[in-house]
């Protein structure tokens, strides 16, 4: 089975969890014996074409020309990546992720008439809640046409299906509910150092955009006295989380790293007592899965994907979404309880070991030959004779 993967995201080029998971997904296909080609994008400073983990992976430099805004430069490279598609021979089926890449997939569908298959990782309505203007109106129409154009549309969780169905008009028939994983060669940090609540650090790990909520960890922080807190990641919002620590007198304690490697981020988990996730909008959230492998007790908002992977008070706490005033509450609990916490740690851990990207990719691979199965017995095909 020869799939071709169409992500703006892969890396070395990561802005949030869209690249880990295609990342992950498309290594563990390959190890099932999957023929996977990945097409994303350089700036220049990673190869065009190389074989790494199994994967084939060829990239486009969009950065050739000029663009007025970020829609536009998405389109443009969704067109450099159809004319580079077209030298890389025929492939069983197209899989996409989001609206980044539905110009390309959806192009080439139509020219090798192929089977498209999206997944769909979030929503512009989810993330706005209201679409104010014509480019959050594009990519939602975008969205919609890619929804509709698939042959099945992949979610990461039931919330996302709901959203989906809702806003997009999906039928929910055609929506498949597959989980993100987690690396579990983050669980050889050291273990020990986990164990080290004494240093009462809050951890924050996400891209600094409203809808991932560090606004209010820095707001629940102004009403703690004694704790730490580490932001990491980085986003349009830093400069206001900045300045919001220096207006509410936490500056001293709020620490902003910026995006970080993957062992810098372990000597940083390394260093915490408790991991925020303080989203509004939160599909899924693999991050709380590495943290919960990890031994780091976690605390969420009781919204999106986050609500389906953690039982409040079995594996973690929940505070209401919004509320810095909550969330100030549930970091104090688990801070000052060592029996909590210990509860918390070790049945998060069993939790943890239900999801992985092996079981995502299974069932991806099972969707991937449904679909083939299905356009096998049907007249859309092109004929023998056809050429593209």
């Amino acid at each position: 089975m020869r799939i071709l993967t169409i992500t703006w995201e892969y890396p070395p080029h990561i802005v949030g969890g869209l690249g880990r998971h295609v990342h992950n997904l498309s290594i563990h296909l390959a190890s099932k014996g999957a023929d996977v080609t990945v097409l994303s994008f350089t700036d220049g400073t990673s190869e065009r074409h190389e074989r790494a983990d199994g994967v084939e992976i060829v990239r486009v430099n969009p950065y050739v020309m000029r663009y007025p805004d970020f829609v536009s430069w998405i389109e443009g490279l969704n067109m450099l990546m159809v004319e580079r598609a077209a030298d890389l021979g025929s492939f069983d089926l197209i899989h996409v992720h989001d609206w980044l890449t539905a110009y390309s997939g959806i192009a080439l569908k139509h020219m090798w008439r192929r089977p498209l298959v999206a997944t769909i990782h979030a929503t512009e309505l989810g993330r706005r809640k209201v679409l104010s203007n014509d480019s959050e109106r594009h990519i939602h129409e975008m969205e919609w046409w890619l929804a509709y154009e698939a042959w099945k549309v992949i979610c990461c969780s039931k919330y996302m299906m709901n959203e989906v169905h809702s806003s997009l008009g999906c039928p929910i028939d055609k929506i498949s509910v597959i989980h993100n994983g987690y690396d579990p060669k983050l669980a050889r940090a050291n273990s020990a150092g986990m164990s080290k609540k004494d240093s009462r650090t809050v951890l924050f790990v996400g891209r600094l955009v409203y809808e991932k909520g560090p606004h209010l960890l820095v707001e629940a922080a102004s009403l703690l006295k004694d704790c730490r807190v580490i932001i990491v990641g980085d986003g349009a919002m830093r400069p206001y989380l900045e300045g919001l620590a220096k207006k509410l007198g936490v500056s001293d304690r709020v620490t902003f790293t910026g995006h970080v490697d993957d062992e810098t981020l372990l000597s940083i988990y390394e260093e915490a007592s408790v991991l925020v996730i303080p989203s509004l909008y939160e599909p899924f959230g693999i991050v709380v899965l590495e943290a919960m492998s990890l031994g780091i007790p976690v605390i969420v908002s009781n919204t999106g994907g986050l609500d389906e992977i953690i039982t409040d008070g079995r594996d973690g706490l929940k505070f209401q979404s919004g509320s810095p005033e909550e969330l100030a509450k549930a970091i104090a609990r688990i801070l000052d309880d060592e029996g909590l916490r210990a509860r918390l740690v070790e049945n998060a851990k069993s939790r943890a070991k239900e999801f992985s990207w092996k079981t995502t990719a299974d069932q991806t691979l099972k969707l991937y030959k449904k679909v083939l199965e299905e356009y096998n017995a049907n007249d859309w095909k092109p004929k023998a004779s056809a050429r593209w």
